[in-house]
């Protein structure tokens, strides 16, 4: 082990603790790594594979942690930032690996660029701080614990984002003849029923959420749902679920009386289901 000038914790005895506790192998080993890559200002191939064995074990640890959201908070406990987490947040980070990786690469890079400052100033010190629980804390549980840190602030940031894609695929309100066209119908002639009908769901679409009124501003200008998805940075079952989730609203009102829906539409939509029909059959 390499003797530290400044008496940081590379200059204890080795194997040893403060208190004369012996260091295991596996933690003694971790502690002797930081202090060759901080001898070698972090230029060595020692660092490097140091770094990617990291990466390795905080990716999967992030993912299983971001899965049940108890252990999440648990691991960003001591962070200067409060993670605020929706239902929509939670059920998010359970059911989305892509949300999951892209989260956990993100904070992984947040906090490794950071990490070589706080070990070259002995935030690795497991002889001096063996934890509450008197464990000795491997390097790997460590850097986890520094993700832990950065994670809240990653995570708002990465939400602000994704929301604000949203809201610019939105757009700015939809207005009725959009959705007139998209029915099969010519704004300019189609009847006063059909305008009214337009008009109610178009108002309905724009009270939806940003990601679920941006699926619908899209579907309704001709996209489909892998064309959504991509731009949208989501998946496509995400994009499915939007479209199902307003379609049994709108049958549920129809079924108490509460949207009428004019005959001209109902014998266009049923043209279309059987056409939709005759495709299926030919494939």
């Amino acid at each position: 082990m390499r003797k530290s000038q400044s008496g940081g914790p590379s200059a204890q005895v080795p194997g040893r603790t403060a208190r004369g506790r012996v260091l295991p192998d596996h933690i003694q080993a971790d502690v002797d790594r930081v202090a060759d890559v901080v001898a070698d200002g972090f230029r060595s191939n020692a660092w490097h594979q140091m770094a990617q064995e990291l990466y390795r074990y905080a990716f999967r640890t992030l993912n299983a942690y971001m899965r049940k959201t108890d252990h999440l908070m648990a691991l960003v406990a001591k962070s200067k930032a409060v993670l605020e987490l929706s239902d929509e947040d939670r059920s998010t980070l359970h059911r989305s690996f892509a949300d999951r990786a892209e989260i956990a690469l993100l904070t992984i890079n947040v906090a490794m660029e950071e990490f070589p400052k706080c070990l070259k100033k002995g935030g690795y010190n497991p002889a001096g701080n063996p934890g509450r629980d008197g464990k000795f804390k491997a390097l790997k549980s460590f850097f986890v614990g520094r993700c832990g840190l950065v994670f809240p602030r990653v995570f708002h940031n990465w939400k602000q984002e994704r929301s604000d894609r949203f809201l610019r695929e939105a757009g700015t309100r939809m207005e009725g003849w959009r959705l007139a066209y998209a029915l099969g119908q010519h704004p300019e002639q189609a009847p006063p029923d059909v305008v009214a009908l337009c008009t109610t769901l178009t108002d309905m679409i724009e009270t939806l959420k940003p990601r679920n009124r941006a699926v619908w501003h899209m579907t309704i200008e001709g996209h489909g749902p892998g064309d959504i998805a991509d731009r949208l940075g989501i998946k496509i079952g995400d994009v499915n679920n939007a479209l199902y989730t307003f379609r049994t609203k709108v049958k549920a009102m129809r079924q108490r009386g509460e949207l009428l829906v004019p005959p001209s539409l109902e014998t266009e939509w049923a043209r279309r289901r059987e056409l939709d029909s005759d495709k299926a059959v030919a494939q």
